[in-house]
């Protein structure tokens, strides 16, 4: 703020200018010439000087939105010095449909206590078109599944994952003996399951290719009812013995939580599958080119401890089945 708004704000505090002049460390002509100087530059008288000293109308509302520019002015400097601290900022982070409930609570929890300030947003597609994203520039970073190389994108690998088939205790035992349930618990032939309706995706995502390629090479053809995307309502329909699904294991967390609550003859099976050995890597996606600020490269190291407390969690989950 201008010397000659500061020499008024404080003429107006102390309504004499003797003692302006005192606490500015200047002459009282000093104070005179600089109120002086606005009321020409204005065009209105800032104070009555007879027969008491004081504020005009003017000089109220010249008062008025100097306290205001000294409001936005701290405001500023402390935006400011946020930014420069890297406390304060905003990106866009790519997930998918299924992993955003599994992942985001947990990392947001963690996160938003370090850095309050920081805004994200979400981009809520298939790893494939979070591709295309990072590459045109509209989000930051993104997390995928079985990310293509790409020169242009830096990928780290923060998990493996695998597909897992769910199935619902009635279900299972109205189609196998007691003795072929326990022999699967080390791991099931899909072939023996041709016969079991099923509910799977056929959107273009990487999941749906690893199973697609898994189910081509062995020649087999599942009993397909429902084609739904979304996991979780998969799930759900599997706890009603409606049907059965191939699901990966960091998206059984429904799953995990109905059998916590379930009789034993209620709860759903999550059985390996023998001769599915292609892992499915959850990569953490940048691109190579782009400099990350502090609150960005916290966010990532927060995300990379989440997910893989996530994984090792639902592998144990699944070793206790």
């Amino acid at each position: 703020m201008k010397t000659g708004y500061e020499i008024f704000l404080m003429t107006a505090e102390e309504k004499n200018i003797s003692r302006t002049a005192e606490r500015a460390f200047v002459t009282q002509q000093c104070v005179s010439d600089h109120i002086k100087r606005l009321e020409k530059e204005y065009g209105v008288r800032l104070f009555e000087r007879r027969p008491k000293f004081k504020l005009t109308p003017a000089g109220e509302v010249m008062l008025q939105n100097l306290r205001n520019i000294q409001i936005l002015e701290k405001r500023m400097n402390s935006d400011l010095k946020d930014i420069a601290h890297e406390e304060v900022g905003k990106f866009t982070l790519g997930i998918s449909t299924s992993r955003a409930p599994v992942i985001l609570p947990a990392v947001l929890s963690h996160y938003h206590e370090a850095f309050p300030k920081v805004k994200i947003s979400f981009c809520i597609e298939d790893t494939q078109v979070l591709e295309e994203r990072m590459l045109r520039g509209d989000i930051d970073l993104f997390i995928g599944v079985n990310t293509d190389p790409n020169p242009e994108l830096c990928i780290q690998t923060i998990a493996l994952d695998e597909i897992v088939l769910v199935i619902s205790s009635e279900l299972l035992h109205s189609y196998f003996r007691v003795e072929e349930i326990k022999m699967m618990q080390k791991g099931v032939d899909m072939e023996k399951f041709c016969d079991v309706p099923f509910t799977l995706s056929f959107k273009t995502g990487k999941v749906n290719r690893v199973l697609q390629e898994y189910l081509n090479d062995r020649k087999l053809q599942l009993k397909v009812m429902y084609n739904i995307s979304d996991s979780e309502t998969q799930i759900l329909l599997c706890a009603e013995g409606i049907c059965a699904s191939l699901c990966p294991k960091m998206l059984l967390t429904t799953a995990y939580r109905y059998n916590l609550t379930c009789s034993e003859n209620e709860k759903l099976y999550m059985l390996p599958i023998n001769h599915l050995d292609r892992k499915l890597r959850i990569d953490l996606v940048t691109h190579s080119h782009m400099s990350q600020p502090m609150y960005v490269r916290v966010f990532i190291e927060t995300l990379r401890k989440e997910v893989a407390e996530i994984s090792k969690r639902n592998f144990l989950a699944i070793g206790q089945d």
